[in-house]
């Protein structure tokens, strides 16, 4: 999700200044107006002579290389796992704010993807001790 710093873009569409808008990376990198030979794999269109090559490339010269089969194999793996301990975190405890706060804000930033202010839960297990057995 790119945070839009201008009202107008391309082909006719008004944004209005501030919107969230989601990129297609499959429409991105996939577009044959765009890119010549888009579905072969030819990572030298996206290089310049003197670019270095960096995981925070903020142009998204390598946007392309985030899906299907030139994507990381690692996501489906990581998202699994992810949701499968949200699940037991879930399952396993009982979710309470701390007394000392008087609201749960969601509210996001306005720079990134994180919230604008930490999420502060108290967890109590509600499940029998033996079941949290930690050895550390």
């Amino acid at each position: 999700m790119s945070h839009l710093l201008a009202p107008p873009l391309p082909a006719g569409y008004r944004v209005p200044k501030g919107s969230h808008v989601l990129i297609s990376r499959i429409g991105l990198g996939q577009n044959p107006t765009v890119w010549d030979e888009p579905h072969r794999f030819k990572p030298e269109r996206h290089m310049e002579d003197d670019a270095d090559v960096v995981l925070t490339e903020s142009e998204m010269r390598f946007i392309s290389f985030g899906t299907r089969r030139r994507g990381c194999v690692a996501t489906s793996l990581g998202t699994a796992m992810t949701v499968m301990l949200f699940g037991r975190l879930l399952q396993g405890f009982t979710w309470s704010k701390p007394s000392e706060v008087t609201s749960i804000d969601l509210s996001e930033s306005k720079n990134n993807l994180y919230m604008a202010n930490p999420l502060v839960l108290h967890a109590e297990p509600r499940l029998p001790a033996h079941l949290y057995n930690l050895q550390l």
